[in-house]
């Protein structure tokens, strides 16, 4: 099938997945600007939990659940900025692929907006994508991220285009797309080894390497 644009998750799908222990140190970053020293089990919560866990724990912890992630969003973006530049969140070889994709294409992240411009940057690809979002630094910013189509719609409106595929490693990702009314492809990476997809994707794809054939 023809498509007008290829837009692209990113932990991944572009770049390895960002380490938990790199996304508990944000957390509990975060909630030492609150001279709180949060529970294992909390900063999991955080992680994993979704927004009404995380108003629950703020509530708890008597933190502002704005404040707190706005500081959450700030660190997390600069635990991962340092795991770009230390090779530790590196790019997968196969995305040098997208060079031979003819088709506008762009990033939309769960992942901080901060973050995915980093990694335009360390990685020097920002030249390969027209439109790049992760989510807004706010509260907000995290109740619209995927499976929510939010990000996916606001990307395909700046691009102009009607039909779109959407790359994603996750659940998640092959939700929203379809949310948004568009075709998805899942890309079983290693750590996708047994993964079990709640939701049929339109194309299972073992590398980028594989798009050309498809798109």
């Amino acid at each position: 099938m023809c498509y007008d644009a290829v837009i692209f998750d990113n932990d991944g799908v572009l770049t390895k997945p960002t380490l938990l222990e790199v996304q508990r140190e944000a957390v509990r970053r975060a909630f030492a600007e609150f001279d709180v020293e949060p529970t294992t089990e909390t900063v999991d919560g955080v992680i994993n939990g979704g927004l009404t866990r995380l108003r629950r724990i703020c509530a708890v912890h008597d933190v502002p659940v704005d404040d707190f992630w706005s500081h959450h969003e700030s660190h997390a973006a600069a635990t991962q900025r340092a795991c770009l530049e230390n090779g530790t969140k590196p790019l997968y070889d196969d995305v040098v692929a997208l060079d031979d994709i003819d088709h506008p294409l762009a990033v939309v992240s769960n992942n901080q907006h901060a973050t995915i411009e980093h990694i335009l940057d360390v990685f020097d690809i920002d030249d390969r994508f027209e439109v790049a979002y992760g989510r807004d630094p706010t509260v907000e910013g995290a109740r619209v991220k995927k499976p929510d189509p939010h990000y996916i719609e606001r990307a395909m409106g700046e691009l102009g285009v009607g039909s779109a595929l959407y790359v994603g490693d996750s659940n998640v990702d092959v939700v929203a797309a379809d949310r948004a009314g568009i075709d998805s492809a899942f890309i079983r990476r290693p750590h996708r080894d047994g993964y079990q997809l709640a939701a049929e994707p339109t194309y299972e794809l073992d590398s980028l390497d594989e798009l050309l054939a498809v798109c």
